[in-house]
């Protein structure tokens, strides 16, 4: 297990689900100073996957997570981090399946790795996609009721504390003018990140 003693809370944690715009947000966190790791696919975070304590030691060194490697432990690390902020990216649920289709015919699972990295990086992919997902491929509507449960989870387990937790649609164009007052940092003046 790891200590949490190595950087002080909060932490950040992006809770959003893959296509939302965890990556811009990533990157946005970043550029307002904080060190946040995007899906973590090494022996480390397979090794706390498999243990699910998320005690993940990356956290040691980073200011925070994002991506579904978040999502089945988000109660958990508004445990272990006190103090934290969530944020919640959300996407227009049509353009999110589209985009969630598109994604995972691009990225299967079930290609051979030739590493020892490509191996571990699979296995995080297939332990999160059954996680989150219920599966490894795309079925529209388990993915539009895993959308749906997961929002309600969070909005729920963050009721009644607002600044612990922020909506944010970066797909839509909401970007530092809402994160940046949410973290209690300067808003920059440069446009949000838009990655892909």
């Amino acid at each position: 297990m790891t200590s949490n003693a190595a950087m002080p809370s909060p932490k950040v944690f992006c809770l959003g689900l893959s296509r939302t715009g965890t990556r811009s947000l990533t990157a946005g966190l970043r550029t307002l100073g904080f060190d946040v790791l995007h899906y973590p696919t090494d022996r480390a975070a397979l090794d706390t996957l498999h243990r699910g304590d998320a005690c993940f030691p990356h956290l040691d060194h980073c200011a925070g997570l994002a991506d579904i490697t978040v999502v089945p432990y988000f109660q958990q690390l508004d445990r272990l981090w006190p103090g934290s902020r969530f944020v919640l990216t959300l996407r227009d649920e049509e353009s999110w399946l589209r985009s969630c289709r598109e994604h995972w015919a691009l990225n299967p699972v079930d290609t051979t790795p030739t590493t020892a990295k490509a191996r571990i990086k699979r296995e995080v992919q297939r332990f999160l996609r059954a996680a989150v997902y219920g599966g490894y491929e795309f079925h529209e509507d388990r993915f539009r009721a895993v959308y749906r449960r997961h929002v309600d989870l969070v909005c729920r387990h963050f009721d009644g504390r607002q600044d612990d937790l922020l909506l944010l649609r970066p797909c839509a164009g909401e970007g530092y003018e809402r994160l940046a007052p949410f973290l209690g940092v300067p808003t920059p003046l440069g446009p949000f990140p838009h990655v892909r």
